[in-house]
């Protein structure tokens, strides 16, 4: 297992990271301010760290806000929109596949197996 990484990295990391995604969209879209915005990012990397440590610090709030997002609304989206209809569709077709609703009778289950030995082969 490696060692954490020291600040200097992270930021350095950051940087680099903030470089390649303007050069790969440059590339994509052909936008000039991209390319530029890519090289002013590399160049505060490679000469000005106190700079490079505040666009880090920055990239990480951005990051948090994100993670944030992601984690509490976007997330919280997809369970109402994907699993909310499909409990309603469960609901609607009168299946209780734990049966959970009461019972009217007795919960008792008769069962007439006779156990042999392929039923201890496997028996998960």
């Amino acid at each position: 297992m490696s060692a954490p990484a020291r600040p200097e990295e992270r930021t350095d990391a950051s940087m680099l990271a903030i470089t390649t995604g303007f050069l790969v969209l440059y590339l994509i879209f052909h936008k000039p301010w991209m390319l530029t915005v890519a090289v002013c990012a590399g160049l505060i990397g490679l000469l000005l760290p106190p700079v490079a440590r505040l666009v880090h610090q920055g990239w990480m709030k951005l990051a948090h806000a994100l993670g944030w997002f992601n984690g509490r609304v976007l997330l919280s989206a997809v369970f109402f929109a994907l699993l909310t209809p499909i409990a309603l569709l469960r609901r609607m077709g009168r299946s209780d596949g734990l049966a959970l609703r009461k019972p009217t009778g007795s919960v008792w289950s008769v069962r007439d197996h006779t156990y042999v030995a392929k039923d201890l082969e496997t028996p998960w």
